[in-house]
């Protein structure tokens, strides 16, 4: 395909060489490198050498109903595959199975209706898209194609078992900017859908317990239990190391020279004395009583956590078993800083929130200057400039809309711990076509959980650049 730039066909040459060798290939690149388009090149030229191979692409909802089809059609001239895309009703899905093309686009969501419904999977290979959202080797995803991966032919039986007939393996491609953003442990199910287990070892426990050491332990049901890992010495070297000869990383500062640079402006505020008392007194009782007679409690670390944070931002959410609770505004601190962006600003503002209270609040606020990602032809809008305000939960924004045209300031009312949340969302903006600096504003309170939250999210950046730097071609 003569559309690859050099770095991209170099990613092409890489991945076929490993799916040749290893039978599964790892492209870790940045989020604007075009990994969509590399894949295509990379089954294009698969298929021609043999035409009736057929290729599976597995993706995120967003991802799989909106930039995989628009990206084939868009390159459709330079190459040689048709596709479809597993949507609609479950009838219309079987219908599209029927049709044969080389390529078949489904959402991830639907991995466990296709494993139901397909004795014998026809693709030899597989791209899966976010590779990094199969960390979690006890989801869904990860137990269908670690099964379908070993054999094509393994449906699931009625008693609940897998049938035994032997069966072709699949290959695998792997795509992801985002390979290790919490720590080294969220590499071995992502490595075991590429090569079955032959890098990091055939189960997650026997790759633990060889290269990690807890650090943190609790009393169980049954007895200690381990719930915090670090790498034992030498262990991070050894481990990129061995997983090097299939994965290849790129970085977008390198290989887009006239990429315009991101700049994180903090916005650091004080949170109003009122707040404060109630911050302070549940983070020391685990409880507090508000003006209304409304009681709140933390039950345990992780619910303190999200209840600070709540303060952080305003608001403080009643108990999950309080049907009488009303979700209590507590201030506006954030919401008036939020306003002040604006009023400076020079262009459009992308405005990434946690909480739906605060969607709430920015609604009444901003009224029909703030528009939603949800509402019809939201991305041709904004790229054209006429959307003054777009607000987006992380989840439902960080896959699928590019947004570069049409603005270059993203505000964070309240960040994520996730820094794939955070990365992938400012990616939206921060890409290739973008023409001017990058704007991240993040509103922070000081003496807040919102601090730890910018430590953890600049200890795990220092983790992901050093799983990029390793895995780095010259």
């Amino acid at each position: 395909m003569g559309a690859l730039r050099s770095y991209q066909a170099d990613a092409a040459g890489f991945a076929l060489d490993a799916l040749s060798e290893r039978g599964g290939a790892g492209l870790f690149l940045d989020m604007g490198l075009g990994k969509t388009l590399t894949s295509i090149a990379v089954m294009d030229v698969l298929h021609e050498a043999d035409p009736s191979m057929r290729f599976l692409v597995v993706a995120p909802p967003l991802i799989a109903k909106y930039s995989w089809p628009d990206e084939l059609a868009k390159w459709s001239g330079l190459h040689s595959l048709d596709w479809t895309v597993l949507d609609g009703s479950p009838r219309k899905r079987l219908e599209k199975l029927e049709s044969g093309a080389a390529v078949t686009v489904v959402s991830q969501g639907l991995l466990k209706w296709l494993d139901d419904n397909v004795d014998r999977w026809p693709w030899r290979l597989w791209v899966v898209d976010e590779l990094s959202g199969y960390k979690n080797p006890g989801s869904v995803r990860f137990r269908v194609l670690k099964a379908r991966r070993a054999n094509l032919n393994a449906h699931p039986l009625p008693s609940g078992g897998r049938s035994r007939t032997a069966g072709p393996k699949a290959r695998v491609l792997g795509l992801t900017g985002t390979p290790a953003t919490k720590n080294l442990l969220d590499l071995w199910a992502q490595m075991y859908l590429l090569d079955g287990g032959a890098t990091l070892g055939p189960t997650m426990s026997g790759y633990r317990d060889e290269w990690f050491r807890p650090t943190r332990v609790i009393q169980g049901p049954y007895g200690p239990q381990a719930v915090e890992w670090e790498p034992r010495a030498g262990a991070r070297r050894a481990i990129l190391g061995a997983v090097a000869p299939e994965c290849m990383s790129m970085r977008a500062s390198d290989k887009l020279p006239d990429l315009p640079p991101l700049v994180e402006q903090d916005h650091w505020l004080d949170m109003p004395k009122a707040t404060r008392r109630t911050y302070s007194k549940i983070r020391r009782d685990l409880a507090v009583r508000l003006d209304d007679g409304q009681e709140v409690t933390a039950a345990n670390a992780g619910v303190l956590t999200g209840k600070l944070s709540q303060l952080a931002t305003g608001c403080l959410y009643p108990d999950p078993d309080d049907p009488t609770g009303v979700v209590e505004h507590m201030d506006d601190a954030k919401l008036d800083e939020l306003t002040a962006i604006r009023e400076s600003s020079d262009g459009q503002l992308l405005v990434f929130y946690r909480f739906k209270d605060e969607l709430e609040r920015m609604r009444a606020r901003f009224g029909s200057d703030l528009h939603e990602v949800h509402e019809p032809d939201i991305v041709a809008r904004w790229n054209r400039g006429e959307v003054p305000m777009l607000a987006a939960h992380p989840l439902s924004a960080k896959f699928g809309l590019n947004l570069q045209e049409g603005g270059h300031e993203v505000v964070w009312t309240t960040l994520p711990w996730s820094l794939d949340d955070y990365s992938q969302a400012n990616a939206r903006l921060n890409r290739s076509g973008q023409r001017d600096t990058v704007v991240v504003h993040r509103l922070v309170e000081r003496g807040t959980v919102d601090e730890r939250i910018l430590d953890v999210l600049a200890e795990r950046a220092s983790l992901h650049d050093s799983v990029m730097a390793a895995l780095r071609r010259p």
